[in-house]
This record gives C-alpha cells, structure tokens and sequence, in this order.
C-alpha cells in the first residue's frame, strides 16, 4: 500500500528484484551516457559553428585549420553514437516505456521516483529534435506526451518543484509535439505529433487531459521560467507563447480558457511576466539595434575596416556578435508576446482581468513604452542587414500594438491609465494614430478604436492634471506610504497593521510574500478593505472638488 512509500525504514521486498534492477540500473546507464552526451554534442557543434564564422571572418583557409578539422574529427566520432539509428530509437522506446510505468503510479508512489529520470527524457527529446529529428520517425511518444501534460497539470505540479525542470516540460511539448504546420517551423514528422489511435490527430488537440488542463498550465508555466536562467526564461516563454498560439486557435481548448481566469493569483503571475519581459526586453533591444547598424556599414567599408588594427577589429567584432545574439534571443519573445496579448484579450474575461486596478497602470505603462520606442524614437526607420535574422518587423509589431490598444480602447480605467503614464504625451498617440492610417495597419472599427482611444486618453488627461493639484493637498493619511501616491483601493495589512493601496501591495506580494513592513508572512488574501478610510477620501475628494468648481465659477 501507500505506507510502503511514505516509511523509508520498511523493507523493499518486490516479487521480482531483478526487474527493478534492470529499470534502475539502465535509466542510471543512460544518464551517464546518452544525456551528457546529448549536451557535449550540442557543445561541439556549436563550436564547429563560431570557428567555422571566424575562419571565414579572417579570410581563413577551413581546409588547412588544424582546430577547425580537429573539431570535425571530434563532432563526426560522436555521430557515431549519438545519430545511430538503432541505438538512439530503442533509447526512445525505453524512455515511452518509463513513461507508461510511471502513468499508471499513484501520486504518492509517483514522487518516490528519481527526478533526475524525467529530466533525462526531456533532454534526449529535446536534443534529438535539435540534432536527429528524422530518428524520431515511426517511434512512439504517447506515453511521454500523457506524462509530461500529466506533470504540468495543477493536480501534479508539486511533484515537480524544479523550475528548470517544469521549464523543460514545456520545450518539449513545444519541440516534438506542436505540428510543424504551425507558425513554429519544426522539422519533426508529423507522425511523432499525432496520435495513431485518435485518427491521426495532434496529441495537443486529442488527448483528453491535454484539453482540460494545459491551456492554464502553460499560463503558470510562463510565469514559472522568470526563476530559470537570464537567457533560458527567453526562449521557454518564447515557446510556450507559441503553443498558447496553437492551443487558443483550437476549438478544443476554449472551455479550458473560458476557465484560466478562476485562478487570479496564476494569472497575475502569467500577465506580470509578460509586462516585464516587454519592459526589459524591448528597450534593450531599441538600443542595440542602432549599435548592430553602425557596426555593419563599418565592416562594408572595406577601406575603413582594413584602417583599424587586428585587436580593434577582433574587439568590434566580439562586441557585434554578442549584439546580434542578444536581439535574436530577445525579439522572438517581443514579438510573440504582443500576438499572445492580441488574441488572448479577444476574449471579455481576459481582458477584465488585465483592466483590474493592480494590473491595469502596469499594462498601460508597458505598452505606451514600446509605443514610444516604435513610433516616439523612429523605431520604424530602423535600418538593419537581414532584418529577418533577427525577427526585427517593426511594421508587424506596431501592428499587433495597436490591435491591443483598440481591443482596451472603451475601458474608462484603461484610458485613465495612459493618461496617467509617465510615457503618455498627446502627441506621441496622435503621430501613433497618423502612423496607423498612413500604414493601413488597422482597418475598420479597430482603427476607430484606437482613433477614440487618442482622444479619450486626451481628455482624461486633462482632468488627471486638474486633480494631481487637488492631491497636492491630501492629508498623509490617504497617501500610500511605500508610493506616495493617493490611494485608490486602501487596504490594511493584519500583519502590520499598517494601510496601503491594493494595486502596491499586490505588485509586491509577486516577488515576496511578505509584509514590506515587518517581513512576516503574507498573501493577497489576507489583507482587508480599509473601508472607513475609504469613505473619508471620498467625500474629503469630493469636497475639494465641489469646493474648486465653484472657484473656477466665481
């Protein structure tokens, strides 16, 4: 029974050790084998690469290199191992078939399982999708399909606290199971993504739990990965963007995103991660561009670049390369979070949770940043080489923009919320409007829309000025104390005792869940509607109002 499990002190007595041993013994042979040697050929290929860029940089003979053909020599022996047909498709069976074992344990006997056996499986995958994508041809991956939607699903999320790990999950989803009729090029047969027994369906669309569970699974996933690596949280959340892509496209999954917005607390996580990944990618990659650009037309003088000496040149061209390394990490995520802020806020409940008064200044502030980058800083006449090496579509992007700007365009607190950004100014939204028109950009009542939306938030603006002065003279008690900002929603925290407005503890509670004033414990639920001071703002307001009014009358 369960006992078995939870006590490490019974004895292990199974009706057959020697089946057990085999399972462990070989799953601990190919995590010292076949996995690590995944990593050391993806390290030696990429080598093979960068030598292969400068020997043609520096006018090299490839032929007569000895590092370069050294490399080759090194890459082809591993080949023989790591491409074998025989050898790499029964390492595929044997991993579908722990994935079956491992569907048909209870969640208790299921956490006594090694982890490092799930992480192995995800590797092998994604290396041979990487690298050997035509051996994955004829073999079976139902059972890793079920397991990893399994382990991502919020019933068994907690098996599985490695967010390097549950970041993995999702690549591999992404990399052997999303069709390659998808916006996501994969060279992965079709055959591997769908599922025989479902009439040739993809798994994503045909599995039962897949349907039911994934679409919120992937929200809190993308929020998850901010706790990977600096440069690993990029291309997770650029993958799971695109399955979300694929998913929201499917019938299949609607009921599963009509219910993403039970859980605010994973929502909130999901759409915070998607503000910061815009605030801190976009800006950098506005100003690195310019540095890619001039660096180009550098090397295409020919008379100029001889001019410089060899260490200028190798130091230039250093820096260049980890340039255009960072805008090609950083873009495809850009741009497949605005196509992902697009369709998902097609739909009412997910907008009304991105217009709440805690997420709603963040969204306003993130996307009339990136407006300002694109339209404010002549983002559009950014002239690159081969733009589409770095996925730099600026039309295609202010585009997909002002697609979200219009769906928020008639929400009264959205358009209170650009007027009161920071990168708000009447111009910068009516050159967006002309921009728009001038491109045909958007058509129809979307362009009406955002037309309006120049207008109302110009008008809010206005008002907004008009009380800023009126807030000047607020007692200290309607401030908040960590902002200094008159508090919309003052709520008072238990642990403290101390109030502040909803939306700054919110934010907080995100990245600590603590209170910011005692660090003890705290979550968003605990905290309770100031209520009596509530009402003191309101009519101490309404009188400074009343009492300007009839100023401005006499």
């Amino acid at each position: 029974g369960g006992s078995r499990y939870e006590n490490a002190t019974t004895p292990y007595n199974p009706k057959n050790s020697f089946i057990p041993l085999c399972f462990f013994f070989c799953s601990r042979s190919l995590a010292l084998t076949v996995v690590p040697g995944g990593s050391r050929y993806e390290n030696i290929a990429r080598n093979v690469y960068h030598t292969h860029r400068t020997i043609r940089q520096q006018n090299g003979d490839l032929r007569s290199d000895p590092r370069f053909n050294r490399l080759l020599q090194i890459q082809y022996a591993k080949e023989i191992v790591m491409m074998s047909p025989a050898y790499i498709t029964d390492v595929f069976r044997y991993y579908n078939m722990v994935a079956g074992i491992f569907l048909t344990m209870e969640k208790d006997q299921l956490k006594t399982m090694p982890e490092h056996i799930v992480d192995d499986l995800c590797s092998v995958l994604v290396y041979a999708s990487s690298f050997c994508a035509k051996l994955l041809s004829g073999a079976d991956f139902g059972n890793l399909f079920r397991l990893t939607v399994k382990l991502l699903s919020k019933d068994y999320a907690q098996l599985v606290r490695n967010y390097n790990l549950r970041a993995k999950l999702g690549d591999v989803l992404h990399d052997i199971f999303l069709p390659g009729n998808s916006e996501s090029h994969s060279e992965v047969p079709d055959s591997v993504t769908c599922d025989p027994l479902a009439g040739g369906q993809p798994y994503l669309t045909s599995d039962k739990l897949s349907k039911e569970t994934l679409a919120p699974s992937l929200l809190l996933l993308y929020g998850e990965v901010e706790n990977t690596g600096f440069y690993e949280k990029n291309d997770h959340r650029t993958k799971i963007a695109a399955l979300l892509k694929f998913l929201w496209d499917s019938p299949e999954h609607k009921p599963a995103f009509k219910r993403i917005t039970e859980n605010k607390k994973s929502f909130a996580t999901f759409a915070n991660g998607i503000v910061n990944e815009m605030n801190d990618k976009f800006a950098s990659v506005m100003e690195t561009l310019p540095a890619i650009r001039t660096v180009q037309l550098q090397m295409a003088n020919p008379q100029e670049w001889r001019a410089l000496s060899e260490e200028e040149r190798e130091t230039i061209t250093s820096r260049h390369e980890n340039n255009e390394r960072e805008v090609q990490r950083a873009l495809p995520l850009c741009n497949s979070v605005m196509k992902m802020l697009g369709f998902l806020n097609t739909d009412k409940d997910i907008r009304d949770m991105f217009l709440l008064p805690d997420m709603c200044p963040r969204l306003a502030n993130m996307l009339l940043h990136v407006l300002t980058k694109l339209v404010g800083s002549r983002g559009l006449g950014l002239k690159v080489e081969n733009p589409e090496s770095y996925n730099f579509r600026p039309k295609e992007m202010l585009q997909d923009l002002c697609v979200v700007f219009s769906s928020f365009a008639a929400a009264d607190e959205f358009q209170i919320e650009c007027a009161r950004s920071g990168y708000y100014t009447p111009d910068l939204m009516n050159k967006s409007v002309k921009t728009c028109r001038k491109l045909a950009l958007l058509k129809g009542e979307s362009m009406e829309l955002f037309a309006l939306l120049a207008t109302k938030v110009e008008d809010a603006s206005k008002i907004m000025i008009g009380d800023e002065d009126l807030y000047r003279d607020a007692p200290e008690e309607f401030l908040d104390p960590l902002m200094q900002e008159f508090m919309t929603d003052p709520v008072e925290l238990p642990t403290s005792g101390n109030i502040v407005d909803r939306k700054t503890i919110t934010q907080h509670l995100l990245n600590d869940e603590t209170d910011p004033f005692n660090r003890k414990k705290l979550s968003i639920d605990d905290v309770v509607p100031a209520k009596e001071l509530k009402e003191k703002m309101k009519l101490w307001l309404d009188d400074a109002k009343a009492k300007r009014a009839a100023g401005d009358q006499s």
